[in-house]
């Protein structure tokens, strides 16, 4: 992602220029007097997803798992010892 960088100072001059980079998906640092201030950052587009850390993330497909996994058939059965733990002997 680009980056540019307004002083708060002489934003009154700038601001279509400022709003145009942030259409163009460009990040922005606000300063005063040379010290950051704010980073600005555009929403990203619809079509693509962005993690919180920048990344852009891909859609999922399924059977990315298929016969790499094994679940047992018993695996949602109920089991006395731990429900016992969660509700005490037999209720």
């Amino acid at each position: 992602m680009l980056k540019k960088t307004f002083d708060v100072n002489l934003l009154e001059d700038s601001l279509s220029e400022l709003l145009s980079a942030i259409q163009n998906q460009v990040e922005i640092i606000l300063t005063r007097d040379g010290v950051p201030l704010a980073k600005v950052l555009p929403f990203p587009s619809s079509e693509e997803k962005v993690t919180t850390d920048n990344k852009t993330l891909k859609p999922r497909t399924a059977g990315g798992w298929e016969g790499q996994i094994w679940i047992a058939d018993d695996f949602d059965d109920e089991s006395p010892e731990i429900n016992a733990m969660f509700y005490g002997e037999d209720e």
